[in-house]
């Protein structure tokens, strides 16, 4: 589908390879609260399924997923269980986008101490951007907001 989807297609089988990491700011280890909201559209909720399992126990976890139909949302019974565990909302929000807006007010509604929560945030680019821009309105400040993309 992308790049690196492309170029391991081409690996003949039995091609050694080594996988390193999370590196970066988008892992546990970026947290400032033991508050958090994940974020998660399309191939974005991956990471946010692996940072899941990576919170410590006693973080307090609310996580919004988005996806055209509940199907498309990848991971989401793993998601209903983990969550389900650390006795968080799960919010599965689904329909298509100029009908499930993720501005300020929704993010507000949906998580009313959002400016408190440390914000994980990946997903398509657009995706990405609206709800950075968003959580800043909601008034979640930068250094709380944590994001991954897929662009090179």
């Amino acid at each position: 589908m992308g790049d690196h989807s492309t170029a391991l297609s081409r690996l003949a089988p039995g091609t050694r390879v080594a996988f390193e990491g999370p590196y970066g700011v988008f892992t546990a280890d970026a947290r400032q609260s033991r508050n958090v909201l994940l974020v998660g559209a399309g191939v974005g909720t991956t990471p946010i399924r692996a940072l899941l399992d990576d919170l410590p126990g006693d973080t307090h976890v609310v996580v919004l997923l988005r996806g055209r139909h509940s199907e498309d949302i990848a991971h989401l019974d793993e998601f209903e269980r983990q969550v389900s565990k650390r006795h968080g909302p799960l919010h599965a929000l689904t329909g298509p986008r100029e009908a499930v807006r993720l501005d300020a007010p929704a993010l507000g509604t949906l998580v009313p101490d959002i400016a408190d929560r440390d914000v994980f945030i990946c997903g398509p680019d657009d995706f990405t951007r609206t709800v950075i821009a968003a959580a800043r309105d909601a008034g979640v400040p930068a250094r709380h907001i944590h994001h991954e993309d897929f662009a090179f």
